[in-house]
């Protein structure tokens, strides 16, 4: 597609479309989605303080069912979502993945993992499968207001960065051990189908579709979690993913 200006600096030609909509469609964010989708769009002085936020209820009605639980020392801690209940599945690591991720060789905080990600993934949980394939990887995603694209909405490289992070810690689950850096995403292909509103809490799941020697492919898929009057299966995003594992730890 070619775009150029005019005498008068206006844009000639086509402009592309957001993602979801047909060619020749005048994008509006909010008349372009569902009314219940809408009624989620926060006010700026609603979207939630990272520092003060607090699993969903649909969060602490399913996490039971997700498995067992996955945490590693350079993430920062995952909130603990049952009252009274001890740090989910021995996840406690002294709060600060930062700090022992400079102790250790980073440069900086994780892009999906820290108090401070634009969108930030918790509360990851497994349910192995024999033999790799079917293996499940389930989350939450917290889109916070500095993952903000169109007022109000996520910018698609957000859900992207989301998809490429499931697909790569569920290859890491293929042996039926959680196996830390143990390859590498070679391929993530993403269909951006809804978009996201700032400050949801959704569903993120990966599954292990194939395995052959060295490669994985994961499908993963982004979900509305509640159930809150709308299919609790609607998908914003969906991606297939390859990942190549690396030959010292996999021959």
């Amino acid at each position: 597609m070619t775009v150029s200006l005019n005498k008068n600096g206006e844009l000639n030609g086509a402009v592309r479309q957001p993602y979801g909509l047909d060619s020749g469609s005048t994008f509006d964010p909010v008349e372009n989605l569902s009314d219940e989708t809408k009624n989620k769009r926060p006010p700026s002085e609603a979207i939630t303080n990272e520092s003060q936020r607090e699993m969903p209820l649909w969060v602490k009605e399913q996490f039971s069912q997700w498995g067992e639980s996955i945490c590693v020392p350079e993430w920062d801690d995952d909130e603990t979502i049952y009252d009274n209940v001890v740090q989910l599945g021995d996840c406690k690591k002294n709060g600060d993945g930062d700090c022992y991720r400079s102790k250790n060789g980073w440069k900086g905080t994780d892009l999906c993992h820290s108090k401070k990600s634009p969108v930030r993934i918790s509360h990851y949980a497994v349910r192995y499968k024999e033999g790799g394939i079917g293996t499940t990887l389930t989350g939450v995603c917290h889109f916070t207001n500095n993952a903000e694209s169109h007022a109000g909405f996520c910018h698609g490289g957000s859900m992207t960065s989301v998809m490429d992070d499931v697909i790569g810690w569920t290859a890491f689950l293929v042996t039926g051990k959680c196996v830390p850096w143990s390859g590498f995403t070679a391929q993530v292909n993403v269909s951006l189908r809804r978009p996201v509103a700032v400050g949801s809490y959704l569903k993120i799941v990966g599954k292990i579709t194939k395995w052959e020697g060295r490669k994985v492919s994961i499908y993963a898929q982004l979900l509305v979690g509640e159930d809150n009057g709308e299919r609790p299966d609607i998908v914003h995003c969906s991606a297939d993913g390859l990942v190549i594992l690396k030959k010292e730890n996999f021959a």
